[in-house]
């Protein structure tokens, strides 16, 4: 058996080498960091018979590891429950979490049943069949870059329906499993994770007023996870519901804003990979032979129920038409969350929660090959993410380039002086940046709605479409200021009497030097819109400022 350090340590740069190679050729990163947790844990090396790289030992001593990399995931899922979000999405989110939660739930239960699982396994299996894995939805997310209308529904929908399902799994195990049925005995195990995650919430978000290193707070999220998630097992009670509710008020709670989650994304990348690859370990593909019937019932009930159920209730909150396509696609995978409800109903309800346990396991397997990849087709299709972030990045030298010019970097260290040779940038076209998925207004909406809509936007104007969705112009806050503060005007203005022309406008087939220089001459305006090269009143997407720097630094 290999040490464990060595172990971790081979495992790196093979998941480092499996993500560039899964990501060149349009699939996921998190795939690849997966399928190396898999081929290197004892559930795939015992099939082929070879030694495992990560042995079942190893894996149960990076447990606490593994807990509070999972803490920090929930945590910023819990971040994402913005209170200004939910007072603008709210309802419709909790319309959207009916429909998949109830659809989800009925499909499991009924299929279940039907082919002979008891009315508890039933419950109990419908109830994991909501959860959603918000790890392996959030990395593809961060790989990809992407945002939009689709981004910001599903990391809050997948923190409801996670939720629900932790709330309904206690209930159910307490009305059915436990000795002591009692109505407080549940309450116990919702209220204890709820006050003691809120409790810890308000401690990050005092401490991270009077904290000014960006590191020091980086500790504070660290260690409160770690306690929150130790506190949760001491009284024990269940440790994601306790940290969610942690991530929500710490956030909502601080007067820094997302400056906690910020900070946080700045050193969890590598935390995430040892988890996925950990996960992939996990993984047992024997399972997969003991699925039978129910398994297969299970498997495609969740992912029939997941899809409609999200369609039809982004439909009934009457979300846009690329919600209602693509929001169940992404709301496939599952994982961690699953597993440990398996886990804790195989460990108090001996023989049938096994057999479930087992199920769950094999179903995992399928979700989590599938689910980041409908995710992130899901995300593209979106027009959420900018084509340049789906092509591969390659490396800036070869390796004989490398290795030369490390001789260079010595000789130069060594007082021996030489010259490199400048590299000239490639173009890169507006199309291969630009979002799609563009929030727009219409010309029709009354003043309050353009107030609400950009007090609510992630950008600073709004452009301005008619009933034919041509481009009229776009809206900015300077061009409100005047209406803001008459009563009379307010009830009177309609969005295209405040509405101006915009100058920065560009088509797909235009270049980065020519968006950049466009830029530097509004140096006011953060953002362009893109529009048809045949056609300058048809919008087809809008490139941020921002993103015209990161694509410029890819050429660098």
């Amino acid at each position: 058996m290999l040490p464990m350090l060595l172990s971790i340590g081979v495992l790196y740069l093979l998941a480092m080498g499996a993500g560039r190679l899964t990501s060149a050729i349009g699939i996921p990163r998190v795939t690849g960091y997966l399928a190396v947790g898999l081929a290197a844990g004892p559930s795939f090396t015992k099939i082929l018979g070879f030694p495992a790289l990560i042995t079942i030992n190893q894996l149960q001593a990076l447990a606490p590891l593994h807990d509070i990399i999972l803490g920090l995931i929930v945590f910023s899922i819990g971040g994402s429950f913005n209170l200004r979000t939910i007072r603008k999405n709210g309802p419709n989110l909790f319309r959207i979490s009916t429909f998949d939660v109830g659809l989800t739930a009925l499909l499991v239960g009924l299929g279940t049943a039907f082919l002979g699982a008891s009315p508890i396994e039933a419950v109990f299996l419908s109830v994991i069949a909501i959860t959603t894995a918000p790890a392996a939805t959030q990395m593809v997310m961060r790989e990809c870059q992407s945002e939009g209308q689709l981004t910001d529904t599903v990391l809050p929908l997948i923190g409801i329906n996670n939720l629900v399902a932790i709330i309904a799994f206690i209930i159910v195990k307490n009305s059915c499993l436990s000795a002591d049925v009692s109505f407080m005995s549940a309450i116990h195990q919702v209220l204890v994770p709820v006050g003691l995650g809120a409790t810890m919430g308000m401690v990050i978000a005092i401490m991270d007023q009077r904290l000014t290193r960006q590191v020091e707070r980086q500790i504070l999220v660290l260690a409160s996870v770690a306690i929150t998630t130790g506190a949760a097992v001491l009284f024990d009670v269940f440790a994601m519901l306790a940290v969610l509710f942690a991530g929500m008020v710490a956030v909502n709670a601080t007067p820094n804003k997302n400056r906690i989650l910020h900070d946080l994304s700045e050193i969890d990348y590598p935390l995430y990979v040892l988890f996925f690859i950990m996960a992939g370990a996990e993984l047992h593909l024997e399972s997969l032979g003991h699925i039978g019937t129910i398994g297969m019932v299970y498997v495609s009930m969740r992912a029939i129920g997941k899809y409609f159920g999200c369609r039809l209730g982004a439909r009934v909150a009457r979300s846009s038409q690329t919600i209602q396509t693509w929001l169940g696609p992404s709301m496939l995978a599952q994982a961690g969350l699953a597993i440990g409800l398996a886990n804790t109903l195989a460990r108090e309800w001996p023989g049938p929660g096994g057999a479930l346990q087992t199920v769950i396991l094999a179903s995992v397997v399928v979700f989590e090959a599938v689910g980041p990849l409908l995710t992130r087709f899901s995300l593209i299709n979106a027009g959420e993410v900018p084509v340049l972030n789906l092509l591969p990045q390659r490396s800036p030298v070869g390796y004989s380039e490398g290795v030369h010019q490390v001789f260079l970097h010595v000789k130069n260290a060594l007082g021996i002086s030489s010259a490199a040779a400048a590299k000239n940038p490639s173009n890169i076209l507006i199309g291969h940046i630009m979002r799609q998925n563009v929030e727009v207004l219409s010309n029709k909406a009354l003043f309050n709605e353009v107030l609400k809509t950009l007090a609510h936007s992630r950008y600073d104007s709004l452009p301005v479409v008619n009933d034919q969705n041509d481009l009229v112009g776009v809206i900015k806050y300077a061009d409100i200021a005047k209406a803001l503060y008459d009563p009379i005007l307010r009830n009177l203005v309609v969005a295209d009497e405040i509405t101006t022309e915009t100058y920065l406008k560009l088509t797909p087939e235009d270049t980065l030097e020519k968006a950049m220089a466009a830029l530097k001459d509004h140096p006011n305006d953060t953002y362009l819109f893109v529009v048809d090269k045949n056609n300058s009143k048809k919008l087809v997407g809008v490139v941020r400022h921002n993103d015209l720097l990161a694509a410029q630094m890819r050429l660098l």
